[in-house]
């Protein structure tokens, strides 16, 4: 079996390869501070990609499984469920009541997204979770991602709740459990990030 420092050692590495095939807009180069980065959010042209806060363990799973069963997915853990109830009494605390979300199909970004509170959470196959080792899955999951934030209005806080590897494929950045990204889309169509945030 394959240690921690190997699996992630290879991630990066395909997610480097995969970056590089598909031509992704890097991380803005300039350090955003997390205050910055709120302020940003109230920026017309700006939408959210988060990926679903804290769910452990590993269980077979396929995009032509019955989402309603959650009983057959992973599911957020308590402390999973804590932080996606932190973050939402963030995006309060900062004068952002409402949001319009879309999600994922999978249990766990769906109770993500009820636990935040900040609006019903509308399902989304697009976001289902695509796999690492999908090539040309990613790729695809990537296009349709970047696709449909062309279809945001432009004044409308929109926020995507989606997987690691659908979030590395639309915006070519890794998030952990619960964080998100900020991001725009450039003249050329692709996604910049301008900042990220991690509620602990």
């Amino acid at each position: 079996m394959e240690s921690a420092t190997s699996l992630s050692g290879s991630f990066a590495r395909r997610a480097t390869m995969f970056i590089l095939l598909c031509g992704l807009a890097p991380l803005n180069s300039a350090a955003v501070a997390a205050e910055d980065v709120w302020a940003l959010l109230k920026k017309p042209g700006h939408a959210i990609l988060m990926r679903h806060s804290n769910a452990p363990g590993s269980v077979p799973e396929s995009n032509d499984m019955d989402f309603s069963n959650c009983s057959i997915q992973r599911n957020l853990d308590e402390a999973g469920r804590a932080q996606a109830g932190r973050l939402g009494e963030e995006f309060r605390k900062h004068g952002i009541g409402k949001v319009r979300v879309f999600s994922s199909q999978y249990c766990r970004a769906l109770e993500t997204a009820r636990l935040m509170r900040l609006g019903p959470a509308t399902p989304l196959p697009i976001l289902n979770q695509v796999f690492l080792a999908d090539i040309s899955g990613m790729v695809v999951a990537g296009s349709k991602g970047r696709e449909f934030l062309k279809t945001v209005p432009a004044k409308q806080m929109t926020m995507l709740i989606s997987h690691v590897t659908n979030i590395q494929s639309i915006a070519g950045v890794q998030l952990e459990s619960g964080e998100i990204a900020v991001v725009h889309l450039a003249p050329t169509g692709s996604v910049v990030v301008d900042g990220r945030i991690m509620v602990p």
